[in-house]
């Protein structure tokens, strides 16, 4: 039997084609005219794909101007320059949650749009950049093709300095566990997770160049989401429920054996399980049968079933100190500079429970929304309804730190 893992939050290689067009950058204006002031004259938006726009495995135009960043640039009333990328996209989103299929015919990846150019960057953040790359010359295992097509050859924190920030917002979160973590779940895996005493190392790098360029900037630094709050993963006691498991099974296309380890009273009754695990199963590259322990709990499954794309407790155990000790770290790095913090969990756990934005567990009957109305098709990346959510939760905490009046977005 082969085994393989769907990466759905990295992107893939798209080309040299990028580098002829890195040189230059697209520009969108939303406001002629900062508020309050100088604070907001020059926003820079540092990050990953959530922060770029990133949705259902791929990022275009219509997707950036989605993205928290591009909301806030909007409520601040100053000027907003990105990458943005031609449709369908590099690579196009996905359309099809059960199929996985994206537009037909579409490219691995279209050029950018040239129909404003700048030298200046607004958002300078790139899909699955990890705490290693803002300051990265040459690029660091996490990146790939957008690095350049959206930087240019420059790292995040030199382009960010270009534009003369007044006012950031760093999101660099999420890759250094996310795909060891949650797209993979191995226990051998978690040995790549970004250990916290070198993501504070990285993290105090960007910052101390950052700060070095822009002494008088402020901002907002944002948290990292713990597993149990990215939709993608589900609790293994939805699989004992009838319905659920029948939709899980008819997106595998067969009936599955639930292993004892999953229900309650098993060793992994409480463990993660990846939504993506039943598209695998349909797949061939995996076993009709989900074990939430390794080995299942009679110990005798051939590996890795129960340790692939699931999360067992002792696995979440690790992840959720090492995921609180890099947030530990990012707020009182925070506090130590003057900028505020901001943490997603408290609105992804909201949400989540409200189970509209955000579903609790995966839909599979659903090709469009499988999430909730707020998630793309990946269960990582948010739609615009939570991009929403995040900006004007971020707007509460910008008004409070540094005495602002900013508008919600509506």
């Amino acid at each position: 039997m082969m085994y393989k893992v769907t990466t759905l939050t990295r992107v893939a290689a798209v080309g040299a084609v990028m580098a002829l067009a890195a040189c230059s950058s697209d520009k969108k204006l939303l406001g002629p005219t900062a508020l309050a002031g100088d604070l907001f004259k020059s926003y820079v938006a540092l990050g990953n794909s959530i922060t770029a726009g990133y949705q259902s495995g791929g990022i275009v135009d219509s997707t950036q101007r989605q993205s928290y960043a591009f909301q806030l640039a909007g409520r601040m009333g100053t000027q907003y320059h990105y990458a943005a990328l031609a449709k369908p996209g590099c690579p196009a989103p996905i359309i099809n949650f059960n199929t996985q299929a994206r537009p037909a015919g579409a490219p691995l990846c279209a050029l950018r749009l040239a129909s404003s150019v700048t030298d200046i960057l607004n958002n300078v953040a790139v899909p699955g950049a990890s705490s290693y790359d803002p300051t990265a010359v040459n690029g660091t295992p996490f990146s790939n093709a957008l690095t350049t097509f959206i930087l240019g050859g420059k790292t995040q924190v030199a382009r960010a300095l270009e534009a003369k920030p007044t006012f950031v917002t760093i999101g660099i979160i999420g890759n250094d566990y996310l795909s060891f973590a949650v797209q993979d779940g191995r226990t051998a895996a978690l040995a790549g997770i970004t250990p916290v005493a070198t993501f504070t190392a990285n993290y105090d790098a960007t910052i101390s160049q950052l700060l070095a360029g822009a002494p008088d900037v402020k901002g907002v630094i944002l948290g990292n989401a713990l597993p149990t709050n990215v939709p993608i993963m589900f609790a293994a006691a939805a699989m004992s429920n009838a319905a659920f498991k029948a939709g899980f099974d008819a997106q595998a296309g067969t009936t599955t054996t639930l292993d004892p380890s999953c229900v309650a009273g098993g060793s992994g009754a409480t463990s993660l399980i990846n939504t993506f695990l039943a598209h695998q199963i349909r797949a061939g590259a995996h076993p009709p049968i989900v074990a939430c322990v390794p080995g299942g709990e009679s110990g005798a499954l051939p590996a890795p079933i129960g340790d692939i794309l699931i999360l067992d407790p002792t696995e979440q155990t690790t992840i959720n100190t090492i995921v609180n000790g890099y947030n530990t770290y990012l707020q009182t790095k925070a506090n130590s500079i003057g900028f505020a913090y901001y943490d997603p969990n408290t609105i992804l756990i909201t949400l989540k429970a409200a189970g509209t934005l955000i579903r609790a567990t995966p839909n599979y009957g659903s090709p469009t929304a499988p999430f909730g109305t707020g998630m793309s098709l990946d269960g990582v990346h948010p739609a615009l309804a939570v991009h929403r959510a995040l900006a004007n939760d971020l707007i509460a905490v910008i008004n409070a730190k540094y005495g602002t009046t900013l508008g919600l977005v509506p």
